[in-house]
């Protein structure tokens, strides 16, 4: 693509070189390299277009801009009315140039580790494209299709919403032959109303469902939606695709699926339920997942999802990247049901964007951790506030901070004998902070 395509696509101006060839698409002028387009995108905390000489001085070739500038020379810059609109032709222009097969992936936890997985274990079959990073955003996902190689087999879009209408609004431009949806509970409830909301905005992705179209999701979900049973494959208790015998321990958890026996690098149970949904997805492609298993146990997971980290001392599950109701549940049931022989802990800091619900869903929270055999939960936030009291007044241990400094000092107690300690929280509440203080303290640099 050259600088007059960007101008053509978009229907904007060009000013500068035509000729000059794109490399890649960038929003971050930080992040900007040799051969770029840097898209000057408004936001709440900034605008780009402050940005846009510092994008040229790192090596972007062209600039989409919304105001009318001068380019240095050599250089080009196309000015629109709308960058977020042109990023958006840009993103629509490649996927429908695009040959491969494009797999979608929505859901209210697991999105990420099954993207991860599927591109893992497809990429042993041909050149595989996935989302980068967290980029599954109505910014984020034009960005990813804008960079879609041309030549790859597969493209694995991860898709993600914080309100009504915008699974539709990116399922227009994706437009995945394969559908996937992880999982169902409750998340971004201030955007959504309710689980209802929930229900119904992930279920966006089966919009415009086409006779060439697949769907895979679980199999308590389908009742939720009106698909074409042929065209289904779903996973999970009383599904097409299930697990047996699922064992977990600290090298990771395994199952048996149709008689062979498989292994997963991460310390989760919910793992088990992204690998039958990618499995899914490779029998809708006409491959056995029996083949993949030793590519599969070669995969070794993301940062910030269920990853051991191993301390000497102790041990720490690291889930810091975000939390709602139904994956501080499935990191609880994990650290649980580990046999170790040593005291378990885990450190749970507020599920945030809950909205009118928010007290009652930290209470139960509060209440499952109750019945499971944890010695101590940390609570910290202000919202886990409720879950304290709840965990407390059916007598087991707890501890309840408001302050980083306070959670790593009690933390520091108990990093000995072996111990396993559960981080998580929602992205916001930057748990990692706490994970590199206490490498820090202990003489582990992370």
């Amino acid at each position: 693509m050259r600088t007059q395509d960007v101008a053509r696509i978009t229907g904007g101006h060009l000013k500068g070189d035509g000729s000059l060839e794109i490399r890649r698409v960038c929003s971050d002028s930080r992040r900007t390299e040799e051969g770029d387009l840097f898209v000057a995108l408004r936001g709440e905390r900034f605008d780009g277009h402050d940005f846009i000489h510092e994008a040229f001085r790192r090596g972007a070739v062209c600039t989409l801009s919304e105001k009318d500038l001068n380019p240095p020379t050599g250089k080009a810059l196309v000015k629109v009315d709308d960058t977020l609109e042109a990023l958006r032709r840009l993103a629509l222009w490649k996927r429908t140039t695009f040959r491969g097969t494009v797999i979608g992936v929505v859901g209210s936890a697991g999105k990420t580790t099954t993207k991860e997985i599927l591109a893992h274990l497809l990429s042993e079959t041909g050149p595989t494209y996935r989302s980068y990073g967290n980029l599954n955003s109505q910014i984020g996902v034009p960005l990813v299709l804008a960079n879609l190689p041309p030549g790859v087999k597969y493209a694995v879009v991860e898709m993600g919403a914080s309100a009504r209408g915008e699974i539709s609004r990116l399922v227009s431009l994706v437009r995945p032959r394969i559908r996937v949806m992880t999982a169902l509970g409750e998340e971004h409830l201030e955007g959504f109303g309710d689980i209802k909301g929930v229900i119904e905005e992930n279920g966006e992705v089966f919009a415009n469902f086409q006779e060439e179209d697949r769907a895979v999701l679980p199999a308590y979900a389908l009742r939720y939606y009106d698909l074409p049973r042929d065209r289904v494959v779903t996973f999970g208790e009383g599904g097409d695709l299930r697990a047996e015998d699922v064992k977990l321990t600290l090298e990771g958890v395994e199952f048996t699926w149709e008689g062979v026996r498989f292994r997963v690098r991460i310390l989760s149970l919910g793992v088990v339920e992204n690998v039958l949904a990618s499995f899914g997805v490779l029998k809708v492609l006409g491959y056995d997942p029996k083949e993949f298993r030793d590519r599969l146990e070669e995969f070794k997971g993301v940062e910030g999802r269920m990853r051991i980290l191993d301390f000497g001392d102790f041990k720490v599950i690291d889930d810091t990247y975000n939390a709602n109701p139904p994956s501080v549940k499935n990191a609880l049931r994990t650290l649980a049901i580990l046999d170790t022989g040593s005291k378990k802990i885990a450190v749970i800091g507020d599920m945030l964007e809950l909205g009118p619900f928010s007290k009652d869903l930290h209470r139960e929270i509060g209440a499952f951790s109750a019945d499971l055999p944890i010695d101590l939960v940390i609570f910290y936030g202000k919202e886990m506030r409720y879950a304290y009291e709840e965990r407390s007044k059916r007598g087991r241990e707890s501890l309840y901070v408001t302050s980083k400094e306070d959670l790593v000092e009690v933390l520091l107690k108990w990093t000995t004998d072996k111990n396993i300690i559960l981080l998580k929280g929602s992205r916001s509440m930057k748990m990692e902070d706490i994970l590199s203080k206490l490498g820090e303290l202990k003489g582990h640099e992370r």
